[in-house]
């Protein structure tokens, strides 16, 4: 059989609950380094390229419009060419909605016949080669317009975890007979010893027609939506259409519903982090079952979590507690207790608590200065700042205007409405101020820059290209 191209699908989305204060509502989990050097979403893009053997530049990649910068900037680090296909959902309407987006998006871009490897972006796969295998066992069975999902075998009864029912014969791919919600514990404890129940991981393989053709048949009205939504365009789709789409998970709305779903059972140390009691069971511990990062000392405890950022955190007498310090908040809870956790995370979110919503580096203490405002005859300001190696600033969306940059010292990478560009020293950039955007710094020495920035309202003129104007090179001279 002739093996069709493969497309991997990162679905991006995630509040940012459940890991705070580590992860935040602009900052949520799949941008965090919990287990390497690399974000759980690298991760799990360097997972699929390499599994699959796809171009970066094959990759999509659904998020939510208000992430598409630090989606972009964190697969450029991996490889430029991965920021190609990112599709912006307006608003979260939940999996069915982005796998539907995904799957016509592919349909156009890539063609009909590709096969769709669906995959969270924040989960932690520990054994690459048992997923490989997996994969490799499902491919002839989505070529044959199966729907696939990929089960976990368990490791215990958990009650956070939807199941799927299989009759467990020795076979690498076989027919789901039912999907079964969340169930209680003591419904967990006797699908384990039953022995034919495996976790349901949110990870699908299947080809662009097949599943569409599964959504015409089962969910019309929510392809229907996305489809009207995409004529405003491919990637941003119309935010009033989509946010009329029905909010519900793939599972419920077309894989429980079908009856060419097939299971590929693999047991490749899979987790999906969703809470800090899951990070502590897949962290190295010492002898007393304790996890830490950071300049952390343990006395006579026992099964603990400590997340330390400058100062000397001490544990003592105590068992099953997370500790978890940032730039501006910290975490002491009982490891066990998650719904305690979402009850505070909800409350402080009720109350407007900034450190629920933006991440550290965008409080006051962020990783770049102002070094001077340099004066000006002229009505534009003109700052040099300061971006410290590894770091970045990001900049909201303003009214109108431009802002011109020339590095001083260094290479900066400027994330602009899902692009990528780079300048280097004595070179310059405008910005549209309408758009947000970031500036990476990630050299090993600080980057200094000059910022010229003119409202809307003082009739600037510097022009759109990259290179600036005559002019304004001789005002960035005379001011420098």
């Amino acid at each position: 059989m002739v093996q069709n191209l493969i497309v991997p699908v990162i679905l991006c989305g995630g509040s940012g609950t459940r890991l705070w204060p580590a992860s935040r509502e602009k900052h949520p989990k799949q941008f965090l380094s919990l287990m390497n050097d690399f974000s759980l979403l690298q991760n799990t893009m360097r997972r699929a390229l390499r599994l699959c053997d796809a171009d970066p530049s094959a990759l999509v990649t659904v998020t939510l419009a208000s992430l598409r910068d630090s989606v972009a900037a964190q697969l450029a680090e991996i490889d430029e060419t991965a920021t190609d296909h990112i599709l912006c959902e307006p608003m979260a309407r939940n999996t069915a909605a982005a796998v539907a987006l995904a799957a016509e998006y592919v349909r156009r871009v890539f063609g009909e016949d590709a096969i769709m490897w669906v995959l969270p972006a924040d989960h932690h796969i520990a054994n690459e080669n048992a997923l490989a295998l997996s994969l490799h066992d499902a491919l002839p069975f989505a070529n044959n317009g199966q729907l696939v999902t990929f089960g976990i075998t368990p490791t215990r009864p958990d009650t956070g975890y939807g199941y799927i029912r299989a009759n467990m014969i020795d076979a690498p791919v076989l027919k789901v007979e039912e999907f079964v919600e969340k169930p209680t514990l003591e419904t967990a404890q006797k699908y384990v010893a039953d022995g034919n129940y495996l976790w349901n991981s949110g990870m699908f393989l299947f080809t662009a027609k097949s599943v569409l053709a599964h959504y015409k048949m089962l969910s019309p009205r929510i392809l229907e939506d996305v489809v009207e939504a995409m004529k405003s365009g491919n990637r941003e789709p119309n935010a009033k259409i989509y946010g009329q789409i029905e909010e519900i998970p793939f599972d419920m709305a077309i894989m429980e519903k079908s009856d060419s779903v097939s299971v590929a059972p693999c047991n490749p140390d899979w987790s999906d982090i969703g809470s800090w009691e899951s990070l502590w069971e897949i962290k190295s511990k010492d002898t007393n079952g304790n996890a830490a990062d950071g300049k952390v000392a343990f006395h006579n405890a026992h099964g603990c979590l400590v997340q330390g950022k400058d100062r000397l955190i001490a544990v003592a007498g105590l068992e099953n507690i997370v500790v978890i310090e940032t730039e501006d908040a910290m975490l002491i809870t009982d490891k066990t207790d998650s719904d305690s956790m979402r009850a505070l995370v909800k409350a402080l979110k009720k109350v407007g608590s900034r450190e629920v919503i933006e991440p550290p580096s965008m409080t006051p203490s962020q990783p770049w200065s102002l070094v001077k405002s340099l004066p000006s005859e002229q009505p534009y300001m003109t700052k040099e700042i300061v971006i410290k190696a590894g770091e970045k600033k990001s900049f909201d969306a303003q009214s109108g205007g431009l802002c011109l940059y020339t590095v001083l010292e260094g290479k900066a990478t400027f994330s602009i409405d899902g692009m990528i560009k780079h300048i280097t020293t004595f070179e310059s950039l405008n910005v549209q101020a309408t758009a947000g955007y970031s500036i990476i710094n990630r050299g090993m020495d600080d980057l200094k820059m000059l910022e010229v920035r003119k409202t809307k309202e003082d009739g600037i003129y510097f022009g759109t290209p990259v290179v600036p104007s005559e002019q304004s090179i001789a005002a960035i001279k005379k001011l420098a």
